[in-house]
């Protein structure tokens, strides 16, 4: 070998050495990942769980006056009856024409999906 062969070898050689001493050593092993991935599921509150159980609710109710063709008025009566006795404010969906649930926060509780 030449020269600038063995220079360059030697080159690729210290370069090796040198990322493989500053590699990152808080990177997590394959163990640590599949731990991860089967840990223990989040906890839901008991609020939570009741809040979309009463919004499944007013879902189903407003949904099954829709279909049985009640006036504006009546729905706009039973949508406050729904707010007042569970908390939920049930609105049509503007670009899908679906409902919606929603909590006096505004966050969305439940959402109808299509049936094809």
């Amino acid at each position: 070998m030449d020269r600038d062969t063995k220079f360059f070898l030697g080159s690729i050689g210290v370069a090796i050495v040198i990322l493989f001493l500053l590699r990152n050593k808080n990177t997590k092993s394959k163990k640590d990942l599949l731990n991860v991935k089967y840990a223990e599921p989040k906890q839901v509150e008991d609020s939570e769980i009741k809040d979309k159980e009463n919004a499944v609710i007013g879902l189903k109710a407003m949904r099954e006056a829709m279909d049985n063709n009640e006036s504006k008025a009546e729905l706009d009566k039973l949508s406050g009856i729904i707010f007042k006795d569970y908390g939920v404010k049930i609105m049509p969906n503007k670009k899908s024409g679906l409902l919606r649930a929603m909590s006096k926060k505004g966050k969305v509780l439940a959402e109808e999906t299509k049936e094809e």
